[in-house]
């Protein structure tokens, strides 16, 4: 018995094909030390008509272990509750060009390019993320609804389990992110995959900062004009309560007179002084804020040409059919398996009979 043991590992390091003719002479015919030499000498005809004789001395068995595995494969598959399908499918954009859109003087960015191989392992290992499954938890209350105990030890590893099975995200082609949801609520099945493509877009709207830096941008155009202002304000007291001006390219005549004023108001060359300076400040700030309008207007024009940065090519639909389990597939597996684990179990038991 221990030189047939022996002899059995010798097909791990053979061929394919001489692993087959090996397993053929070892399992139908007696003896072991021998057996190689003898299978040349036998026509596979003979070892198979030899084989299906042992075979046959333990069909009821066979047949018993065969139905068996089938009625409890129905019974187990007919527990299975049915699950129904939701997908949605996106191209997500290139993260390089997002970080390089540029809105300064009115200039947009128009288009999007497709995403590399690097651009779609980051978003598939973001979808796949805990910060994904928590936000899906938090909104769905997951634990509830897979029936999870959280007081328990084991409730963190059970949800991720069930959770991985519920929802995949997988890469097709042709730059192509797939988000799959399953559920026996197909509405529920629909409403987890658009809250998933949602994030998704979320995730690329953070990347590229869009809507922050329209903000930013408000921001700023507020500060500039505020300052603007107080600036007009000074200048007009000056105007008014010292009809002090300041003229860029003035005549000989306005320059004759302020050369005047120099000289006998004290104080009017320590204020001409002043209102010129804010007057080029002011200046400045103009440009400053014109800039910054072009740009408000550069980003609110991006944001309406693009009001989502994925490309989506298949929105989450409420699905008209079941799509797991697949019983009958299961069934088949199931009796596959009993038959051919039983029949190396009748051989190995046949063998292991002492020989009359």
């Amino acid at each position: 018995m221990h030189v047939w043991v022996f002899d059995s590992m010798i097909p791990l390091f053979l061929p394919l094909g001489d692993w087959i003719y090996f397993l053929t002479c070892e399992t139908f015919l007696h003896g072991s030390a021998n057996c190689i030499k003898g299978c040349s000498n036998i026509s596979m005809e003979n070892n198979v008509k030899f084989g299906l004789n042992k075979l046959w001395r333990w069909k009821v068995w066979i047949l018993i272990a065969c139905a068996a595995s089938v009625v409890i494969s129905i019974v187990l598959s007919q527990r299975m509750p049915d699950e129904f399908k939701s997908t949605a499918a996106f191209v997500p954009p290139s993260i390089t060009s997002l970080s390089t859109m540029v809105f300064a003087n009115g200039i947009a960015y128009k288009g999007f390019y497709a995403a590399d191989e690097e651009d779609i392992d980051r978003t598939v290992a973001y979808l796949e993320s805990p910060q994904v499954r928590d936000s899906l938890d938090a909104k769905f209350d997951l634990h509830k609804r897979y029936g999870i105990d959280i007081s328990k030890d084991d409730a963190a590893k059970t949800f991720d389990a069930i959770f991985k099975g519920n929802m995949k995200v997988r890469f097709t082609d042709n730059s192509v992110v797939a988000i799959e949801c399953w559920d026996p609520d197909p509405q529920f099945s629909k409403d987890f995959a658009d809250e998933a493509l949602r994030l998704a877009s979320n995730f690329f709207e953070r990347v590229s900062q869009r809507q922050i830096g329209l903000i930013a941008t408000i921001e700023q155009i507020k500060e500039v004009d505020a300052e603007r202002r107080a600036i007009n304000d000074s200048l007009s007291v000056l105007r008014t309560k010292y009809n002090i001006y300041h003229i860029d390219d003035a005549g000989p005549a306005v320059s004759e007179i302020l050369a005047q004023k120099m000289r006998t108001e004290p104080m009017f060359n320590a204020l001409y002084d002043k209102a010129k300076s804010m007057e080029l400040y002011n200046y400045s700030l103009e440009l400053r804020y014109q800039d910054l309008r072009r740009e408000q207007m550069a980003r609110e024009l991006n944001l309406k040409q693009y009001p989502s940065l994925i490309f989506v090519t298949e929105y989450p639909s409420v699905a008209g059919y079941k799509d797991r389990p697949k019983r009958s597939i299961l069934v088949i597996l199931a009796f596959m398996a009993t038959f051919v684990f039983s029949s190396f179990l009748a051989l190995a038991l046949d063998r292991s009979k002492p020989t009359a």
